[in-house]
């Protein structure tokens, strides 16, 4: 019988030690995701689902109440036209939900990094919405003609701590 040199042993000693396969538990994570658990991170989603439930309730003022007053967000374009400042926000909120009609909306929370008084939250959104068609007041004429949209993509919320509170700058 051949004998293993020592290194050989040492190394196999330390794999079985090693947390990750000796079954040891990781730090907790919030439930659903891989996010640690902890009271920073579970308030930043709390935001986010705030965001998501007021969305779905078609409740504008209540996904204002969600934006930081510095919200400002280049709608992934170099059109400086589409460009959505916090001012702008409310009424454009308001102008959107009166024309959703039905709305189902998920967000998987894949990770938080946070650096002081800032975080990112890149997600996984899954969403579809109906919206009516829009028509001229005047003229009975239609404005915008009601469809069905899908969106499944990758966003990025960017988020700053406002005293004690997370607020969304970017990323609505």
């Amino acid at each position: 019988m051949r004998s293993r040199p020592l290194s050989f042993l040492l190394c196999l000693l330390a794999l079985t030690s090693s947390p990750v396969l000796s079954g040891c538990k990781r730090e907790p994570t919030i439930p659903g995701t891989e996010i640690p658990d902890n009271e920073e991170n579970r308030d930043i989603l709390a935001v986010l689902e705030r965001y998501r439930t007021a969305f779905v309730r078609r409740d504008a003022a209540g996904v204002l109440a969600t934006a930081h007053p510095t919200y400002y967000d280049a709608a992934g374009t170099d059109d400086p036209e589409d460009d959505i400042e916090y001012s702008e926000l409310g009424p454009l909120l308001r102008e959107r939900m009166t024309q959703l009609s039905s709305v189902r909306f998920t967000i998987d929370y894949l990770e938080i990094q946070v650096a002081k008084d800032r975080a990112n939250v890149r997600v996984w959104i899954d969403a579809s919405f109906r919206l009516q068609p829009v028509v001229d007041d005047e003229s009975g004429a239609v404005k915008v003609d009601g469809r069905h949209t899908r969106k499944q993509d990758h966003a990025l919320f960017e988020l700053v701590r406002d005293g004690r509170a997370w607020r969304i700058t970017r990323g609505m």
